[in-house]
């Protein structure tokens, strides 16, 4: 049974998505004004895993990830470089999918831009004006917070403690937030019923998540620093609008990556790029010192951490490539009792490994689960060369790469050689559908092309030859 932890209710819960079978997943994106660092990606990696345990559980999970290609510090870029606000919006764009795909991390299924969504993002807004969330001062539309009795619910913050949000003319109340921001000399806007302007930067996810997902989904991700204003200014105009409670039934929040005494982040400059570190250290190296802690606590960056994680890694790695050396010998074995001792201890290891990751995502306990299993490689299946249990260790290593993404290079021989079954047993039944046609015994041949369909493989006739393909 899964659970989780949300930020909302601030409780570890029992995981039951609002469709059964349906996870939609919803995770703030990348502001992109410079290159992807290490505390960036950790909440990718974080949210990864999630969708991949979801998957392995057997879930279908809709995955959709944000990108703020517009922004005050794109535009601050832009006067500093001299270059368009929309060229270093792709460029680092660009480096963000370099990052990522380097680190194994799944393409989430739609990244939705806020400036292909203005039209819906004016259309927002227009409803919470309609609804009296929301007024027009100068140019400039404003949430009004007092119009909202849930704001705070998420970060637990009184009104009575709120500071200014943003500057902004105006204004009711110093702390509403902005929905569209009034358009200064020399920046990019786009018109709209209150004059030329860009969104501000809350209303964009409350669009894009809604606009793909639904007026309710289960699952809304991003850093702890978000949860307040980001996150809860998102379900103030979001539950306003729809006038649906919740929003977004689990909140997940990944903690910060540390260095030093302070989170890493480019507004403080203290950041290492996923391409520098690249230079020095394998992906899947970095992708295990990312999930060592528990996607909730804070991660430490140092040297001696990713050292450590590079170490811990290779032990895995370096047995993983024994056990599929020895599982290839596949021959009669007979299990006398210590053998069987051995087969028993591998499945209670899935089982425990299953019960880390129900247990709201416990990478670093499934990790520990992993190494044990590794360790029993080494002191027993290897030196006794029990072929069986190396099989049986064999999948269990599968099935932790398939959840934690971290083994994938040790297993894409092993998926070549699927595809390359796959490949000839389809042509195999073209060739005996081709001998039926031959024969005309159509029933049979047709009968043939029916059931490969059915497996998604498409067919298209010709005088000479069949083609074929997946559908999906």
């Amino acid at each position: 049974m899964l659970r989780i932890y949300n930020t909302l209710t601030k409780e570890i819960e029992q995981f039951k998505p609002l469709n059964p079978g349906i996870v939609k997943i919803y995770v703030c994106g990348p502001t992109v004004y410079d290159k992807t660092h290490i505390g960036h990606v950790r909440t990718y990696v974080a949210f990864d895993v999630v969708r991949r345990y979801l998957e392995f559980k057997g879930y279908s999970v809709f995955y959709i990830v944000n990108i703020t290609d517009i922004d005050d510090k794109i535009i601050r870029k832009s006067r500093e470089t001299g270059k368009n606000w929309n060229e270093i919006a792709d460029e680092y764009i660009e480096d963000f999918f370099k990052s990522t795909d380097a680190l194994n991390i799944k393409r989430a299924h739609i990244y939705p831009r806020v400036t292909h969504h203005i039209n819906d993002i004016i259309k927002f807004i227009e409803k919470l004006i309609d609804k009296g969330y929301a007024y027009e001062a100068n140019g400039n539309v404003y949430f009004d917070i007092d119009a909202f009795e849930d704001y705070g619910k998420l970060s637990n913050i009184s009104k009575e403690k709120l500071k200014p949000q943003e500057e902004g003319e105006g204004k009711r109340n110093p702390y509403d937030f902005a929905l569209w921001k009034k358009a200064k000399p020399g920046e990019p806007y786009w018109n709209s019923p209150w004059g030329p302007g860009r969104p501000g930067w809350h209303i964009e996810c409350s669009v894009m998540s809604s606009k793909y997902l639904g007026q309710q989904f289960d699952i809304h991700g991003g850093g702890q620093d978000l949860i307040f204003p980001h996150h809860e200014n998102e379900i103030a105009q979001s539950e306003a609008c729809f006038g649906v409670k919740p929003w977004v039934k689990y909140w997940m929040h990944t903690g910060m990556l540390i260095m030093g005494k302070e989170k890493m982040s480019k507004s403080i400059g203290n950041i290492v790029t996923v391409e520098e570190l690249l230079r020095h250290y394998n992906p899947m190296e970095l992708r295990y010192f990312l999930i060592s802690t528990h996607y909730r606590s804070q991660l430490a960056y140092n040297e001696e951490a990713l050292k450590h994680a590079k170490s811990a890694y290779s032990r895995i790695a370096n047995v993983i490539k024994k056990l599929k050396k020895l599982a290839q010998e596949v021959r009669a074995y007979s299990l006398e009792s210590e053998e069987l001792k051995l087969v028993r201890n591998i499945i209670k290891l899935r089982d425990d490994f299953i019960k880390a990751m129900d247990d709201d995502f416990n990478t670093p306990k499934a990790l520990s689960i992993i190494h044990k299993l590794a360790s029993i490689a080494n002191k027993k299946i290897i030196p006794s060369s029990n072929a069986v249990a190396a099989v049986m260790a064999m999948q269990v290593f599968r099935e932790a790469n398939e959840v934690l993404g971290l083994f994938e290079e040790l297993f894409i021989e092993e998926r070549g050689r699927e595809e390359e079954l796959i490949n000839s047993l389809v042509e195999l039944a073209l060739a005996i559908r081709q001998r039926h046609r031959a024969m005309k015994n159509w029933e049979i041949a047709d009968w043939i092309a029916s059931e490969l369909r059915k497996l998604g493989i498409e067919l298209s006739d010709s005088k000479d030859k069949t083609t074929w393909w997946f559908k999906y």
